[in-house]
């Protein structure tokens, strides 16, 4: 989950205000991409933009004015020109950077940040809005919640206020301007959700890993003490009664299917239901061998040998690992390269 929205939604709570910096342009090769974002106070920061010298001008930035000051501001930072004289600046791109007051009393965006949280913690496919006043260099956000929902005060361009709840993919590519306001559109959970089939030590390592990571996670398993809130804090979790009378989980497009149940006879289960399901990943643990009797099984079946050659099996990216740790390090390298479209 983007730990960022639940930040500010600590700080909100405590009346304490801070700057919100996002990147919200980027060209060439930059530290960080677009929507990367941090939370400045006057004495502490929290995530990053990508460090460095670029971050280190926004801090500046957000100390000297932005909070004092109470505004808000775009900043443009040029890596190409400073790429030769200044070491710490060799990325060779450009990026501009909104830097927001975001005042502690404001309860709109306290509810806003809530909004985004939550969204961001169901995997509902959600958008945030940052809209800057150009004109007075002042700064609100808004959310849709699952194309359903509006969350946030925005009154100045009505037109804008009813794309905002209807198409805010459009707003996405041709709100940039609107009556000296600038809006940029940023997915809340570009991750879809993780569905772990298994909840042993692999499963826990890579849960852990993947939630940290920006992913929802849900972990099915069908002994409770290998599915529940206590085992797996960041994650939902679901304790079936038999994965060979398995509910139905509402994958689509964005999904990730990991299966690391603890034997043959539910992997292949679990790997007939989510053959027949939408999503980007479908990965399953165990050896060649394993994976090539399963396959024929299957085939016999019905199931489709080419089908079943786009399953990621063995999961993960092959770097040698043993520990669980290690597995859950080579499964969520391979899954941040199909998140990322990098061709395995």
């Amino acid at each position: 989950m983007d730990t960022v929205f639940e930040k500010a939604v600590q700080l909100l709570e405590n009346k304490q205000s801070f700057a919100l910096a996002v990147i919200i342009a980027e060209e060439g090769s930059t530290p960080r991409g677009e929507g990367s974002k941090m939370i400045i106070t006057e004495d502490s920061i929290f995530a990053t933009i990508g460090g460095g010298l670029l971050e280190a001008q926004i801090i500046e930035e957000a100390r000297k004015r932005i909070i004092p000051e109470k505004c808000a501001t775009v900043c443009a930072v040029d890596m190409y020109a400073k790429a030769d004289a200044t070491p710490d600046m060799i990325c060779g791109g450009a990026c501009e950077v909104l830097v927001a007051y975001v005042d502690g009393s404001d309860g709109n965006m306290l509810n806003v940040f809530k909004a985004a949280y939550n969204a961001d913690k169901s995997g509902k496919k959600s958008w945030i809005f940052y809209i800057f006043d150009g004109n007075k260099n002042d700064f609100t956000c808004c959310v849709n919640i699952g194309g359903t929902e509006v969350v946030g005060e925005f009154e100045e361009n009505e037109h804008f206020s009813r794309e905002m709840l209807k198409n805010p993919v459009r707003v996405a590519v041709h709100g940039d301007f609107v009556d000296g306001w600038r809006i940029t559109v940023h997915d809340i959970n570009p991750n879809g959700r993780m569905y772990i089939f298994g909840g042993g030590h692999v499963s826990f390592e890579v849960a852990k890993l993947a939630s940290h990571l920006g992913y929802p996670v849900t972990v099915i398993d069908d002994r409770e003490e290998y599915a529940n809130p206590e085992r797996f804090p960041e994650c939902d979790t679901v304790c079936i009664e038999s994965f060979t009378d398995m509910q139905d989980f509402p994958t689509d497009e964005r999904s990730y299917i990991l299966i690391i149940t603890r034997g043959h006879a539910h992997d292949k289960t679990v790997l007939k239901w989510a053959l027949n399901k939408p999503c980007l990943y479908l990965g399953m643990i165990g050896s060649k061998t394993k994976r090539d009797a399963l396959y024929v099984s299957l085939e016999k079946e019905g199931y489709s040998m080419e089908k079943m050659r786009q399953v990621k099996c063995p999961i993960g990216l092959s770097i040698g690992a043993e520990t669980p740790s290690e597995i859950a390090v080579s499964i969520m390298a391979e899954v941040i390269a199909v998140t990322k479209g990098k061709v395995l």
